[in-house]
Parts: C-alpha cells; structure tokens; sequence
C-alpha cells in the first residue's frame, strides 16, 4: 500500500505543472501585476485614412494608454481603437460572445498577453475583419 502510495505522489510530481502552465493566458497577464509598459500595436482592418493601419508605439501607466507615438492620445486618429492590454482581452471575450465565424488569437508564453488577435465575424460580409499584432513589450518599472 505504501509502495503504491509512494508512486502516485512520484507520478503527480513528474505529471503536475507549473504554475503558469495552470493559468489561462489571462490569468497569468493578471498574475504578474503589470500596470506599467511599451508596445508596438498594429491594427489590421479595412480603415481610413491608411494611417490608421501603420504600426503605433503605445505607452501604457496604470493601465491606461498615456501616449501614442509620443503625442497625447486624441492627437492620433481613430485614438479609441488602440487598447491597453487589459482591454484586449476585454476586446476578445466581447468578441468572442458573438460567435464569429473565424477567428484566431496567439499568446505570448511568458507573459501571457495577446501577440495577435484576428476576428472575421461573417464570411459573407467583406471588409470588416479585425487584428491586432502586440510585439516590443517593454515592461516599465513601478517605481
């Protein structure tokens, strides 16, 4: 009995996973507590002007976008469609609640963040797919 006891536990141990492993992508983004970073976000759409599309350099403090490529954020155009990471996910649940009929999101391993996030909601509907590509996560320290 204890033998057998013995090699369960062994064979939890060798099985079990980290902790992160454990964690949805969310979870571990949320577990690391990060408020404060710099990104690259690019949004692929079917959007005017063409400026719209180009890649932006994002500062985000306390969870809210604080600068887009150095300017304060209203001086870019089509501002509200740029996100933080936290509301990228809020992004993709809202997204996810309507049952799109192709979609695809890939998450960086370490941090847990959305690197990509493609939605087509409707085959039969031209032009209104959506993505974001995140890359250049620059954590910035609290202090």
């Amino acid at each position: 009995m204890i033998i057998r006891l013995f090699f369960v536990v062994v064979l939890i141990f060798f099985v079990s996973c980290s902790k992160e492993d454990q964690l949805s992508e969310k979870d571990l983004w949320y577990s690391l507590n990060i408020e404060n970073y710099e990104m690259i976000q690019q949004i692929s759409c079917f959007c005017f002007p063409c400026e719209f599309n180009l890649p932006k350099s994002i500062k985000v403090e306390n969870d809210e976008i604080v600068l887009i490529d150095g300017k304060d954020p209203k001086e870019t155009v089509g501002y509200e469609s740029f996100y933080s990471i936290n509301s990228l996910f809020y992004f993709i649940e809202s997204k996810l609640k309507e049952n799109p009929e192709i979609y695809e999101i890939n998450y960086n391993k370490e941090y847990g963040y959305p690197e990509s996030i493609y939605f087509d909601m409707s085959k039969m509907i031209a032009d209104e797919e959506i993505g974001y590509y995140i890359s250049g996560l620059k954590i910035i320290d609290n202090d």
